[in-house]
């Protein structure tokens, strides 16, 4: 497990974060100590608050920033008190984004097992936060250009991944309708309505 530089007693078994910023921590320490982490996290420096945490073992030295604590947020949960290691909470710390998209910006994190298959989940949510129509044809050259341009990247974490996305508005709008005049999306229709279908660039 890492440990944490600024804190005694509290450590961690799984990290991501997005170009140093904290997406998902799992934390465990005795109750006195996540409250000191929690409460920490809320006060400026000078007052002995923290703006990043230094993850550490043997192999990683990896500092995160914290930036506004508002845009976090956190769950607890507590071991059985008969266990051999007295008062015992375990912690996620996490971006609000990976649990509830953020609409407005059309940003979101999925956090995902180091084996876990990624590619439906982050359709589906590719989906939800764009503002425009996204038909399931369209899945394969819609997720390759986001990933061309660095609207939808992969993060590898310390015993979790994570998967960013970031649609621009109106880029990403004029994008698809370039894709369309191009026809590499294009709708047939067909006796029982419309069907869509996406047509790869060889490039994808």
């Amino acid at each position: 497990m890492l440990v944490i530089d600024e804190l005694h007693d509290v450590f961690c078994d799984a990290l991501v974060d997005d170009d140093g910023w904290l997406v998902f921590a799992s934390c465990w320490g005795r109750d006195t100590a996540i409250q000191e982490l929690l409460a920490r996290l809320t006060l400026p420096s000078c007052e002995g608050g923290l703006s990043k945490l230094t993850f550490l073992d043997d192999a990683m030295n990896r500092t995160v920033g914290i930036g506004n604590p508002d845009r976090l947020d956190k769950m607890t949960g507590r071991m059985p008190k008969a266990n051999l290691f007295g008062d015992i909470v375990h912690l996620w710390l996490f971006d609000k984004k990976a649990v509830t998209p953020d609409f407005v910006n059309r940003r979101a994190y999925l956090l995902l097992l180091p084996d876990q298959d990624d590619y439906a989940a982050t359709w589906a949510l590719i989906k939800s936060v764009c503002p425009l129509p996204l038909l399931d044809y369209w899945q394969d050259a819609v997720v390759n250009v986001c990933r061309r341009n660095g609207w939808l990247k992969g993060i590898k974490g310390y015993r979790i991944n994570a998967v960013s996305i970031d649609l621009p508005d109106e880029e990403f709008g004029a994008q698809l309708g370039d894709m369309i005049r191009q026809g590499l999306l294009e709708l047939d229709s067909d006796d029982n309505g419309t069907m869509a279908k996406a047509y790869r660039h060889p490039d994808f």
